[in-house]
């Protein structure tokens, strides 16, 4: 019964070899046997016979007692294990448990408890024992994962676990499974008791049972039985918290469940929570255990699903979701190793004697979770045979200790314990030989910790292999720890760069080979090697060279040679499979490697930053905000490649833009995010910095979004700056090397200027703002711009109504300006005043004299006047020659004129200040005595104000305050009544006294006010008039005045005065003194107005370059505003076909891409919706990158002639002063489109433009740069050079004639190198309505452009530009991939756009007899006329012309060989029948007849009309139809909807057309023109009532358009179409193009030369002519004056002349050669690729992971591992002759793929696309650089191969996932997928069909065929099974046969088993009357000699090379 049950169970699995018989020892001596030897094989026997046993057995009891018996033998020794897997025992005991019932049915009723507790014991013994056999056994713990299956357990658990009544028992053991720990088997019975509010205690009692999970695949089991208990909620409580405990408890726990995959379910658990009444606890216990997890990351599809579901399908987010991606976006976990207990990885290296000769650098990352028990554990040692020669152990205490050999003690050892939970990094660095330094130095976090000097281990004398071991490896080792890499070289590392490489983080773990290290930096990273930079420059701001060279090894690369790496481990050389050896690397003990795929990763594979972006887009509250901004930061923060990918889309410009709409949203949570990802630590204020310069200039200097804000976030927001550059400890750095580029100053004044910020936040804003001038206190940076504003104090700027860009809000605050001014002046006079250096600084640099005058005025406010006065001070404080200097300007006396006018009690202290020197003593002294006419003048004018006006009440302290100070001082100072010795300034007293005694006497009353100022003035005047200083005749004008003034006070009638006369006399006469004065004051007063006049025209120069700066910011803020609002191309692709939140079921819209296939054939199609790519990567400097630290700046002083130089003249401090503040804003006219030049390209020339799509004109820019040139459209440059929209230019700068106007289309840049102007192959002149004003340009990826310019003159001056730049290029440059002998073989030769350019007039012979000879096709001679004629597909009024050349439209089959189905090519289409003949020539005779131009057609067989006719279904053509009908369709029954009809129009209807064919008639394979795709509504056909919608095609075609292309291309290759050709070419570009006898002339304005529409002036006459060249078309250019020579058709037609055999035609004589064709590949490795060089006319092999460049075949690129198998990590490497020239690392490569020379694409395992620039810069090392360009995402898992097309300009990548993707080449953009099978399987191989863009995409399950646009052609299904995925796929090679036409079409597969498979495809088996159906057809079978796998295949013309398995390469043949 047993074996019955037993067998159909063994059959489900592959039962591994058993052990018949145990081999007999061969000995002869049986007592050599030990008893240990004796007892092992008696266990032995006894295990196989239980085993046997237990086979045997089915009642229970005995089942118990086998179970019981076998669980004892396996204790006793553990080498039964072996024997009991090899018996089948795992699968016997499954088989027991799954015939265990808790009932038994039979005639002996047994007690219910019996049987309970005997199916309870059987089941427990087999956990028991299915545990102890995988106990430290990992082969049996695979082979019951891998053989028997936990999905059998699982299985046979049902009957168990669905009874109630022992189900905690069951689960409990499968949990104690889980832990190969059966004292929890129990936990689930008594938690079952327990109440609710005490399981976590409970829980929390049993955490000291729960180790280290064991077996996984338990757990797994656990949680899918749950659903089964959906009601039994404590059930789902305690096993969720119990994961989340056993996760929490121990790191291996939480690897080992991130591995298991149960992210998925646990998620899926917690969003159905939502909508299920579940307790609260258990969602939160279910929400902390999926946040333990996840902090190892998540599949790429399981972060997909969390992301998914964080929006709901109402557009919303949903706040939980966000908070768990929150969570598990913080972890910064690395790829890594997992080490438990005993544990080691080794490495071993043969035949060597010791360490490495040159010295060692080894590092390590580390992070542990718990020290040793006891003693010291190893970390890493080197181990030879016989001895250990170095070695780094961790204590018991965690510490570190080092030894190395011949050291008796450990040398080194840590003063302090290494934290747990914690990353670190380890260096040592170890010199070979003591120097004057030490030798051995030891880092921990890049810091030298300590140094030694030690003896450098001796090697030893016979070379060994050495081991070198990571971990321990012995018994005791009890240690939990992890390690994310560890490198060892044969190089001492300089004592900088461990800092360095510690900054890379623990994610970095490749071998620093790459020159651009720099890009691996986080931002955080970055900024901290930036200050330790700086910090190590010396204290007078001196680089050391250290640091120089650094900052080189950075930058540059660290110079690690891939020979000196002696191993390089990590986690990648076991994560791709499960075996525990790689090379020479080998696991020991319990070693796990793990791929922590965390969230930032995983969001990087999904979508990159465009998804926390998308998730702030639609953030609609402050928490929801909040949380989007933290996972944005958060995922930027460590992650280089995000980071990366958020510069490349311009991401913080488009964040600042998301964030100025919602600013209201903006909480301190959110600001404290963005501002703590900028770099602010609000926990330490000191600590802040700036680590993200873009992030900050974008977000941080946004104030307009801040001003937005509330008024708490305003507040914080304006205080940062003043922690950045005052309170931080790296002030200096934020400083100089942070904030010194951004123009914070200017900023900052633009916003003082504006309204934005409220009057509560102006404090703060000022208090910032003084901080940033201190910070930044230069001339350029700060001073200019200051002074340059403060003019706005003497004079207000008048502009109004200039506005920011996005509120009225900001406009500019011009009521406050004067204000504004005076305060920010104020803050500027306290810097200056406050600090010598600052003064210093000003005074160096500009002429300060003159500066206080500019900014004193003419009538300062009294504000402005003391601080004006305050800088004089400052500078009489700190210049001993500041007061002559202020005197030879004028600068006294113009304070004499001016200062007056402001006096007030400020004024007044400051100006005695200044004479007194600010001191404040008894016996005062003056210091500067020029102050005091200034004093004397301001008390004049009070005077007079006081004795006119009256004095106000509290007013006189004015004029009184300065009348006591100097009678204070007359008293009190000596130095003061000196003074008064110069007659000039007591001239100024005496004036003012006058003055006012003149004033009362015409005074209506005099007051006592005027009494108490008068008195004061008699007092000041008599004890001047008595000082001896005063000279006699002033004494006397003083006494003379005194007397008035006394009178006055006592009365007019008094004539007696108290003073005595006699006391005064002067020597000179009064006439004397009055004239002295007079001519003085004329002096005086002619100086200051000069001055004043100066000062005045300086101020306007300044105030209006302010203006012009002003309008500039603001415009400049405008177009920055337009950019980000058009920066949206990063969301497309989230919402788009297979995006991360696809719209679903979305209606996709398709239209004609301009790219050109081979023979200018335009087929592809893109979306509707196609925007510009956002996959675009930037060259240029990172901007994480490290720069030198910058040196202080010696102060700049000016050098100019000494005050006491006899030259020294006002007009020597003139000198550019004027224009030293008075900068030059240039108005730039090309502000609107420099954003567009790519980074440091310059415009050159500029020119409006018209680009010409059919009928289309887009007016737009052609823009010469220096490296690049470009077309935008949607612009254009007005008359006085100005660029503008398109929609707001004057139509004469648009009018293109006969164009329509497309004004509304998405404004595109297109832009291509042009440097040395590769991408421009050629160019052609032009004709565009028979106007020579047009240039074509044709690039060399496969697009051209038909520009029209405005005028002859401008397209010849941009010819003759862009001529010059191209000539220089050799003709194979301009046309790369096409040499002399492409045009030789239809089989090789691709004769697209550019090739078409190369024809000139001279060259038509060439292609005329390559035709003759069948060397090129019909076809491609034809679209080489059309071509030279002046045809181009861009322009619908010149569309190439094809002849109908097929008139059955009837028959069901079509038979070549009959000429009657055939056209008559000899008459045009307006003569194939004799009524269309006689009225042909009716029409020519009769107008020849009236005098007028006879034709015989009023139409023509090509026009606009008959191309959008044709087209009408294919946009853009469809819109150019309705525009050239006037907006609507045409009569139903007049539009293009049968093929019949058509052509009986254009061949036999008398009043119908004479049109022929365009080429889409014979290359467009599907349903780009002849199926209404877009579902467009024609209308009704009146005569049929049928509504038109796909075009009705011949029963021939069998309803398929691809098979009616076919068909119609097969006709024009056809023999009757070869023979007859030349006729009707002489018709077309021949000798009969205007032949009357021939019926071939058409209307007169048809023929080039016959209109000059420049020549016509009326508008309107010029539109009607323009209407006629419409209609009536264009003749193409006459070609041949002869008749055209036939076609040689003697031979096989298909084949060129003089060639015999072809694949096609005769594929069975295909024999393989004898001889290899290719030397074989090293190491029998497999052959992968096949590269042809054209040079050396060889085949080259290459395999894996190795591709040779096209026609470079001396330089290669490799992908993957290490070459030298001592690393494990992925590289690209660029290799010139076998020499490695670049190393590329940080992503895991597997497949690449050339689409030409230029242009590499890649794929890897990160799911996405790259495509690189391939270029070369001479010779040396630098002669191949290889430049990432784009990054395309659609894939959902691996990439697995890729291949591309450069004629088709298409990429195809085949992915794990189940789809192949097709890629634009051009614009790096998705276009579309095609699934196998929904994605079961992954595509694996994949191939372009060169000629016919046919796509070929096998995977194991199919082999499928489709059309460049994706639509299915045929498939072969390849019968793949699940259970055979082991073996190889049953395809593993193809290739396209290539032909210039194939009349066939050959697809070669390859296959394991060395078979070559020739298949074709076709519609032949089509029934009668059903749609065509294409399938593959075998053509034939070729076997290889060698049964060897084909894993590659070629086609070379009619020759079919193979490489196979074995590393060889043959050939297949045909006879000669």
């Amino acid at each position: 019964m047993l074996s019955a049950l037993l067998t159909p169970l063994r059959a489900r699995f592959d039962t591994s070899p058993r052990l018949d018989a145990l081999p007999s020892p061969v000995d002869d001596n049986e007592d050599a046997i030990t008893p240990e030897e004796f007892a092992r094989d008696v266990l032995v026997e006894l295990m196989r016979n239980a085993v046997e046993k237990l086979k045997t057995k089915d009642d229970v009891r005995s089942q118990i007692e086998v179970l019981t018996e076998v669980h004892r033998i396996m204790l006793e020794n553990a080498c039964t294990k072996e024997v009991f897997r090899e018996m089948d025992g795992f699968l016997a005991i499954v088989n027991v448990l799954s015939t265990l019932r808790a009932t038994r049915e039979g005639p002996i009723s047994e007690p219910e408890e019996q049987i309970l507790n005997e199916a309870v014991e059987a089941a427990r013994l087999v956990f028991v024992i299915a545990s102890e056999a995988m106990l430290d056994d990992e082969v049996n713990s695979r082979y019951f994962e891998q053989h028997v299956g936990y999905e059998s357990l699982a299985q046979a658990l049902q009957p168990l676990v669905t009874d109630v009544r022992i189900e905690d028992q069951i689960l409990g053991f499968l949990f104690s499974l889980a832990l190969q720990d059966f004292s929890v088997s129990s936990l689930f019975m008594s938690l079952r008791e327990t109440k609710h509010e005490d399981l976590d205690a409970r829980i929390k009692d049993a955490e000291a049972r729960l180790g280290l999970i064991a077996q996984p695949g338990a757990i797994g089991i656990l949680l899918d039985l749950l659903p089964q208990f959906a009601e039994d909620s404590m059930l789902h409580y305690v096993v969720y918290r119990l994961l989340e405990r056993l996760s929490a408890l121990r790191h291996r726990n939480k690897v080992i469940l991130c591995d298991l995959g149960i992210l998925g379910r646990v998620f899926q658990t917690f969003n159905a929570q939502k909508t299920h009444a579940v307790s609260s606890r258990e969602r939160r216990v279910v929400h902390k255990l999926l946040r333990r997890i996840l902090d190892l990351g998540a599949t790429t599809a399981d972060a997909r699903t969390i992301f998914q579901s964080a929006i709901t399908a109402e557009g919303n987010l949903d706040g939980d979701i966000l908070e768990i991606v929150r969570a598990g976006i913080k972890s910064r976990w690395p790829d890594h190793f997992s080490f438990e207990k005993r544990a080691a990885v080794k490495f071993h290296e043969e035949s060597v004697k010791g360490l490495p000769a040159p010295g060692f650098t080894f590092m390590i990352w580390l992070w542990l979770e718990r020290y040793p028990s006891q003693g010291a554990q190893n970390i890493f040692s080197f181990r030879m045979p016989s001895r250990t020669l170095f070695h780094i152990t961790l204590r018991h205490d965690g510490r570190l200790e080092l030894w190395s050999h011949g050291q008796p003690l450990p040398g080194v050892v840590t003063k302090s314990s290494f934290p747990k939970a914690r990353w670190f990094h380890i260096a040592v660095v170890y010199y070979p030989h003591r120097g004057s330094h030490p030798n051995l130095r030891f880092f921990i976090d890049g810091v030298l910790i300590d140094l030694v000097s030690w003896t450098y281990p001796r090697p030893d004398l016979f070379a060994q292999t050495g081991t070198y071991v990571i971990g321990d490896d012995s018994e005791k080792a009890n240690m939990s720890w992890c390690m994310a890499s560890a490198i060892l070289m044969a190089k001492p590392l300089g004592d900088h760069l461990p800092r360095f490489i510690h900054h890379l983080g623990p994610r970095y773990n490749a071998t620093f080979q790459s020159p651009d290290l720099v890009k691996f930096l986080t931002y955080e990273a970055s900024t901290s090697l930036n200050i330790f930079l700086s910090n190590l420059t010396t204290s007078k701001g001196a680089i050391p060279p250290d640091v120089t060279s650094l900052v080189k090894a950075i930058n540059d690369g660290i110079g690690v040679e891939e020979a000196s790496v002696i191993f390089s481990f990590s986690p990648a050389a076991y994560l791709e499979g499960n075996a525990s050896t790689l090379g020479r690397f080998t696991k020991d003990g319990d070693v796990h490697a793990t791929r922590a795929h965390c969230v930032d990763i995983a969001m990087w594979e999904i979508g990159g930053v465009a998804v926390p972006l998308r998730l702030i887009q639609l953030a609609k509250t402050p928490h929801e905000l909040s949380r989007t901004l933290g996972i944005l930061t958060d995922g930027l923060r460590n992650n280089w490649q995000n980071s990366e990918d958020m510069e490349r889309i311009r991401g913080y410009e488009v964040l600042s833009g998301i964030l100025r709409s919602k600013s209201e949203l903006i909480n301190m949570t959110s600001y404290e995010t963005l501002f703590e990802f900028l770099g602010m630590n609000f926990r330490t204020p000191d600590h802040s910095t700036i680590t993200n310069t873009v992030a900050y200039r974008f977000i941080a200097l946004d104030f307009d979004l801040w001003s937005r804000a509330r008024n708490e976030i305003q507040r914080v927001y304006l205080e940062h700056f003043f922690d950045l550059v005052v309170t931080s400890r790296y002030r200096r750095f934020n400083a100089k090397q942070r904030l010194s580029g951004m123009g914070l100053t200017r900023r900052f004044l633009f916003v003082w200027q504006t309204s934005w910020y409220s009057s509560e936040a102006l404090p703060h804003f000022l208090k910032s703002f003084r901080a940033v001038l201190e910070s930044s206190f230069l001339v350029e940076d700060t001073i200019k711009p200051v002074l340059s504003y403060l003019q706005r104090i003497s004079m207000t700027v008048t502009s109004s109504g200039i506005s920011s860009p996005m509120s009225v809000l900001s406009r500019i605050d011009q009521d406050r300006a004067r204000e504004k001014a005076e305060q920010l002046f104020g803050i500027f006079v306290s810097v200056l005043s406050e600090s010598a250096d600052f003064y210093t600084r000003f005074s160096a640099a500009l002429p300060v004299t003159r500066i206080y005058l500019l900014l004193l005025g003419d009538r300062p406010t009294s504000f402005v006047a003391k601080q004006v006065l305050d800088l004089i001070s400052t500078s009489l404080s700190r210049s001993k020659s500041f007061t002559r200097k202020f005197e030879l300007v004028s600068g006294w006396t113009i304070l004499k004129t001016v200062i007056p006018y402001a006096w007030d009690v400020d004024v007044h202290t400051a100006a005695f200040g200044i004479l007194l020197g600010h001191t404040e003593v008894e016996e005062p002294v003056v210091s500067c005595s020029h102050i005091l006419p200034v004093i004397l003048s301001s008390l004049t004018r009070l005077l007079v104000s006081a004795a006119h006006e009256g004095t106000p009440k509290g007013a006189e302290v004015n004029e009184y305050a300065i009348l006591e100070k100097l009678v204070h001082l007359q008293s009190s100072s000596l130095t003061f009544r000196q003074i008064f010795e110069s007659q000039q300034t007591t001239r100024t007293f005496i004036q003012a006294f006058e003055t006012f005694v003149k004033q009362l006497t015409s005074a209506f009353e005099i007051t006592q006010s005027h009494v108490r100022i008068c008195e004061k003035l008699m007092h000041f005047g008599l004890t001047l008039a008595l000082d001896n200083a005063v000279p006699g005749p002033q004494k006397r004008e003083i006494l003379d005045i005194l007397q008035t003034a006394e009178r006055l006070i006592n009365g007019s009638g008094s004539q007696n005065t108290e003073i005595d006369p006699s006391l005064v006399s002067g020597r000179r006469s009064v006439r004397h003194r009055f004239a002295s004065a007079r001519l003085s004051i004329q002096l005086g007063e002619r100086t200051v107005q000069k001055s004043i006049a100066r000062i005045h025209d300086w101020r306007s120069t300044i105030i209006t370059a302010e203006r012009k700066r002003l309008r500039k910011n603001v415009l400049d803020l405008k177009e920055q505003s337009r950019q980000v609002s058009r920066l949206n191309d990063w969301v497309f692709p989230l919402s788009t076909e297979r995006g991360l939140w696809e719209i679903p079921n979305p209606i996709r819209l398709w239209r004609l891409d301009e790219t050109e296939g081979p023979y200018r054939v335009r087929k592809k199609l893109e979306s509707s919706l196609a925007t510009p790519s956002s996959s675009k990567v930037d060259e240029g400097t990172h901007l994480r990158g490290i720069e030198l630290p910058q040196p202080d700046e010696p102060s700049s002083f000016r050098v100019e002639v000494p005050p006491w130089a006899e030259s020294y003249e006002i007009s020597s401090t003139d000198a550019d002063d004027d224009r030293q503040l008075a900068e030059d804003v240039a108005d730039d006219r090309h502000r609107r489109v420099r954003h567009e030049l790519e980074p440091g390209d310059v415009i050159e020339a500029v020119s409006t433009i018209a680009r010409i799509t059919g009928v289309d004109s887009s007016p737009g820019l052609l823009i010469c740069g220096r490296t690049h040139l470009y077309i935008l459209d949607g612009l254009v440059e007005s008359d006085d050079g100005e660029i503008i929209d398109a929609q707001d230019a004057p139509r004469s700068l648009l009018f293109v004639p006969g164009s329509i106007l497309e004004l509304n289309g998405i404004q595109r840049a297109q832009r291509w190198p042009v440097s040395p102007y590769e991408q421009v192959a050629s160019l052609s002149d032009r004709t565009f309505l028979f106007r020579d004003v047009a240039l074509e340009i044709y690039l060399r990826d496969s697009r051209s452009l038909l520009l029209v310019f405005t005028d002859r003159r401008k397209r010849t001056d941009m010819d003759r530009r862009l001529s010059s730049a191209t000539s220089g290029r050799s003709a194979a440059s301009a046309t790369p991939g096409i040499t002399p002998s492409v045009l030789k073989s239809p089989f090789t030769g691709k004769v697209s756009a550019r090739v078409f350019s190369g024809f000139r007039a001279d060259e038509l012979s060439t292609a005329q007899r390559k035709w003759q000879a069948r060397e090129i096709s019909n076809f491609t001679y034809l679209s080489i006329l059309n071509q030279i004629s002046g045809r181009t597909p861009s322009d619908a009024t010149q569309y190439p012309v094809f002849p109908w050349v097929l008139q059955d439209y009837d028959s069901e089959t079509l038979d070549f060989s009959s000429r009657d189905i055939f056209r008559d090519l000899t008459r045009p289409m307006g003569a194939l029948t004799d009524a269309r003949r006689e009225a042909a020539q009716s029409r020519y005779e009769n107008l020849e007849s009236v005098g007028e131009n006879p034709f015989h057609y009023g139409t023509h067989f090509s026009s606009s009309m008959i191309v959008c006719h044709f087209l009408i279904r294919l946009a853009p053509f469809t819109n150019m139809f309705k525009t050239l009908q006037g907006g609507d369709w045409d009569l139903p029954d007049r539009l293009f909807s049968n093929i019949h009809r058509a052509y009986s129009s254009a061949s036999q209807d008398i009043r119908g057309d004479v049109r022929e064919l365009i080429p889409e008639f014979f290359t467009c394979p599907e349903q780009v023109f002849l199926e209404n795709s877009a579902n467009l509504d024609f209308g009704i056909q009146q005569n049929t009532g049928e509504r038109i919608h796909h075009v009705v095609l011949p029963p021939w075609a069998k309803k398929d358009p691809l098979l009616f292309i076919v068909l119609n291309r097969r006709a024009l290759e056809s023999d009757y179409v070869s023979e007859n050709l030349p006729a009707w070419i002489d018709l077309i570009w021949g000798c009969k193009q205007r032949d009357p006898d021939s019926l071939n002339v058409f209307h007169p304005l048809s023929y080039e030369g016959s209109i000059d529409l420049d020549s016509i002036t009326d508008e309107l006459e010029r539109e009607a002519t323009v209407g006629i060249i419409h209609n009536f078309g264009q003749t193409p250019r006459k070609l041949f004056g002869a008749p055209h020579p036939p076609r040689f058709m003697h031979g096989l037609s298909s084949l060129p002349l003089g060639t015999l055999h072809g694949i096609e035609e005769d594929y069975n004589l295909l024999s393989q050669s004898r001889r290899q064709a290719a030397r074989g590949l090293p190491n029998d490795s497999a052959v992968q690729y096949l590269t042809v060089d054209l040079v050396g006319e060889k085949i080259i092999p290459q395999p894996a992971g190795a591709l040779s460049v096209p026609s470079y075949p001396h330089e290669q690129v490799e992908w993957g591992s290490s070459r030298t198998g001592r690393a494990a990590t992925s590289q690209l490497r660029a290799l010139v002759d076998g020499r490695i020239v670049q190393i590329i690392e940080g992503v895991e490569y597997t497949c690449a793929t050339f689409a030409d020379s230029e242009n590499l694409v890649t794929g890897s395992r990160d799911h996405i696309v790259r495509l690189w620039r391939v270029s070369r810069s001479g010779t040396g090392t630098n002669a191949l650089n290889i430049t990432l360009s784009n990054m395309m995402r659609i894939h959902t898992a691996e990439i697995l191969c890729v291949t591309a097309s450069r004629p088709w300009s298409i990429i195809v990548s085949g992915s794990r996932d189940g789809s192949a993707a097709f890629w634009d080449l051009n614009r790096a953009t998705y276009t579309r997928s095609i699934w196998h099978e929904g994605g079961k399987a992954g595509v694996h191989l994949a191939a372009v069909n060169e000629s016919t863009g046919y796509i070929a995409t096998c995977s194991r399950q199919k082999l499928c065929l489709h059309t460049i646009n994706g639509r299915p052609i045929a498939s072969l299904d390849l019968n793949f099974s699940e259970a055979l995925s082991y073996l190889p796929p049953t395809i593993t090679s193809l290739a396209f046969h290539e032909r210039e036409y194939s009349r066939l079409g050959v697809l070669a597969t390859g296959s394991p088993d060395g078979k070559i498979t020739l298949r074709t495809w076709n519609a032949d088996s089509t029934p009668q009357g059903e749609s065509a159906k294409w399938e593959f057809v075998t053509l034939g079978v070729v076997k290889a000699e060698k049964p060897s796998a084909i894993t590659a295949l070629r086609f070379v013309g009619e020759r079919l090379y193979h490489g196979d398995s074995d590393g060889k390469v043959f050939s297949w043949d045909l006879p000669d």
